[in-house]
């Protein structure tokens, strides 16, 4: 024997066992190693999803028939109807985040830092608020508020005889109450996190020195979380003025015309690409300006809260100030929870909505969307599928993305990580614009196809699973991976025994939240879908213009019977820990349309 052994390790001059020394391989053989295959892979398909559709988004904004051209701006910037969309976006946009602001920062106060009843109520409110899909809460408030046949109208004109009770909800008021519901969770679930990380210190101190719990709530605390309170105003701007379901089905019959709806408009026959592609640019430019003003606000400002002893949340006792506010967080759940799904419910069991709903009610609606009206069954078909695969796909290139970002050397890396996020700003609506640009001038028709819709569902969809990949792999000590390398493991065996493994539940997070948006997606899928690709939220669109209310309500449960099934086997698979309360940096930069 030429060395000493230790257990299984043999010592000396002799190679353990499958470590022998080999020459290294070829730079030729690494190039094509199942590594940077995958690698490869996962860069070209963020380039085709994400930017040559948007680079062709460009190009067709500036080039018409005859060349470069402007014209198409010069009509978006001076056309009437188009001006008065912008001016309608920015004005809901506007509306929205203020009220967001009203409504979501105190509930976030009220959880993270005072001692009020009802904490899981509250928490439930804004996760619910969030899964709920917009155009859905839409279509309840028509059932209620619609000036000539809403329950709460018609009993106070018909039966109270007070007309002047009654609330239009075909108006911008009903346009920002509908999106208020659906946006003020991004600023609670923000600020309830920046909330709880506060050193209470800073409150102490200020006690110390005379000032009262409220006043210092409000020149103390809320300053510090600053920056975690415009994010959520800022992603409340960004998703009110994306919204297609919302302010198509309020904002048309009340000829509110927005961004969303003028581009939507704009693919009646004959197709005006070159204008739709200048308005979608739009979009990205108002994200651009509004995200600058932000970062340009907290450039000159100091948000230091955190410190070495870490945080210790010191929580108000209101007395009986608790009353009244839990109040109001429980008049908050009804109206953006109970009263819509209340409505959706008995509006479906009726056999026709009106006064005396509750005389006729019948389950004939829910047999009628499931086996008479055709298109039901295969739009399930589609949007389970497409959700199941969009969402696989999104987590797996984020997966990808994510160890080239956090993991390799790789030049460019940090630009694949930007180009993964731009999607973040964009709205489901662009993002159709420029797949449509884009495969149009491909030799491959894909347009009207499951495959389109697919691409446009993971495009958009992938900073999830980026955000979600990056979040896990963060967590996890690279000497475990290096470790395993050492000892003659593969870089597909590492990453199948030891990376994954330990993301598992990171990923099945991210898996979820794509999942569940591609399910109620309507804004993309609404300018992509065709009779043999049509989706659940498209279905439901559809059945809603065509009158049939009771139908279209009974559609809606069994759309969202489907959202909490899926949440409850992702987290039977993922052991519970997900669906419980969704990650609130990942929740906060989603969105649905």
């Amino acid at each position: 024997m030429t060395g000493a052994t230790v257990g299984s390790i043999t010592l000396g001059r002799q190679a353990p066992l499958g470590l022998t020394k080999q020459r290294p391989p070829s730079r030729f053989t690494r190039l094509f190693s199942l590594e940077y295959l995958i690698m490869g892979g996962a860069i070209v398909a963020l380039f085709v999803l994400v930017v040559l559709p948007l680079c062709f988004l460009l190009i067709g904004s500036i080039w018409g028939e005859n060349g470069f051209t402007l014209e198409y701006f010069a009509e978006a910037f001076s056309g009437r109807l188009y001006v008065q969309a912008l001016l309608n976006s920015l004005i809901l946009g506007a509306w929205t985040g203020l009220f967001s602001l009203l409504l979501g920062l105190p509930l976030a106060w009220a959880v993270a830092r005072t001692n009020i009843p009802g904490k899981p109520l509250i928490t439930l409110t804004a996760n619910l608020s969030y899964l709920s899909p917009p155009f859905l809460t839409a279509i309840a408030f028509v059932n209620l508020f619609g000036p000539n046949a809403g329950l709460i109208n018609a009993f106070s004109r018909d039966v109270l005889g007070l007309p002047w009770l009654g609330f239009n909800i075909f108006s911008m008021s009903g346009l920002v109450l509908v999106t208020v519901l659906h946006t003020f969770p991004y600023v609670y679930l923000l600020a309830s996190s920046a909330l709880q990380s506060v050193d209470a210190s800073y409150e102490e101190a200020a006690q110390i020195l005379g000032a009262s719990k409220w006043r210092t709530a409000l020149v103390i605390t809320t300053p510090l979380v600053m920056p975690a309170i415009l994010s959520g105003v800022l992603l409340a701007f960004v998703n009110a003025i994306a919204l297609f379901g919302s302010q198509a089905i309020i904002g048309l019959p009340g000829r509110i015309v927005t961004l969303p709806t003028r581009i939507y408009s704009l693919f009646d026959y004959p197709p005006q690409y070159g204008l739709a592609s200048a308005l979608s640019l739009l979009f990205v430019f108002i994200t651009i300006a509004a995200l600058y003003l932000q970062r340009a606000y907290l450039a000159k400002r100091s948000f230091v809260t955190l410190g070495g002893k870490g945080a210790r949340p010191q929580l108000m006792d209101l007395g009986w100030v608790k009353w009244p506010l839990f109040g109001f967080c429980v008049l908050v759940f009804f109206i953006a929870i109970a009263l819509p799904y209340m409505t959706l419910i008995a509006v479906s069991l009726s056999k026709s909505w009106g006064l005396a709903f509750w005389q006729g009610l019948t389950l004939e609606h829910y047999r009628f969307v499931l086996f008479d009206y055709d298109v039901t069954q295969r739009a399930i078909r589609n949007s389970l599928g497409l959700a199941t695969i969009a969402a696989t796909v999104a987590v797996f290139l984020g997966a990808i993305i994510g160890w080239i970002d956090i993991r390799t050397h790789l030049p460019g890396r940090k630009f694949l990580d930007y180009a993964a996020l731009v999607p973040l700003g964009l709205p489901g609506i662009v993002m159709a614009v420029a797949l449509i640009q884009f495969w149009l001038s491909m030799p491959i028709a894909l347009y009207g196809t499951l495959a389109i819709l697919l691409l446009a569902y993971v495009g958009r969809y992938i900073p999830l699973g980026v955000r979600a990949a990056n979040t896990s792999l963060r967590q996890i000590d690279p000497t475990l991976e290096e470790s395993a390398r050492i000892l003659g493991a593969s870089w597909g065996h590492t990453l199948k025994e030891i990376t994954l493994p330990l993301m598992r539940p990171g990923l099945f997070a991210g898996w979820l939240l794509v999942f569940v948006p591609v399910i109620q997606e309507l804004s993309a899928s609404i300018l992509l879908f065709s009779s043999s690709s049509m989706t659940l939220a498209v279905a439901i669109y559809n059945l809603y213009e065509t009158g049939y209310t009771e139908p279209v309500a009974a559609l809606a449960m069994i759309n969202m019977a489907i959202i909490v099934v899926a949440i409850a086997l992702a987290r039977k698979i993922a052991g519970g820990g997900i669906g419980k309360e969704p990650d609130k940096n990942l929740t906060a930069q989603g969105g649905t349309a």
